[in-house]
C-alpha cells in the first residue's frame, strides 16, 4: 500500500475532525488504501473486505455507524465492481479524488 497516499488521506480527514485509531473496531470510517502493482491486489482487497464486513456488522449491532471506503489504484481500476462484489463498501475513490474524501464520508 502506498504510504504517501495514506498520509495524504489521513491529513485530509484530520483537517475535517477525524482522528486515526489503532483498533479497527473503534473506527467510524475504515479506509483501505490499495495498490494495483502488488500481485493479486484486487483479490487481497476483497479478502480484507470480508474481515471489514464483520467489523461493520458488529459495530452496527452495537448501534455504531461505520463507513467503509476503498481508495487507491485498485479502486480506480475496479470502480463499481467493488461495490457490486462487496456491498459493505460505501465509497470508492481513486488517487485523484483523495481531497474529496471528507465530503464523501
Amino acid at each position: 500500500m502506498n504510504v504517501y497516499d495514506s498520509e495524504r488521506m489521513n491529513e485530509t480527514l484530520a483537517q475535517s475532525g477525524f482522528s486515526e485509531t489503532a483498533n479497527i473496531a473503534d473506527a467510524d470510517v475504515i479506509v483501505l488504501n490499495t495498490c494495483h502493482i502488488r500481485e493479486k491486489a484486487a483479490e487481497k482487497v476483497y479478502s480484507e473486505l470480508g474481515r471489514v464486513r464483520q467489523v461493520k456488522t458488529e459495530r452496527h449491532a452495537a448501534g455504531k455507524a461505520t463507513t467503509v471506503a476503498v481508495a487507491g489504484c485498485v479502486a480506480q481500476a475496479e470502480g463499481d465492481e467493488i461495490t457490486r462484489r462487496a456491498p459493505v463498501v460505501d465509497i470508492v475513490v481513486g488517487p485523484q479524488s483523495y481531497q474529496n474524501l471528507p465530503d464523501l464520508v
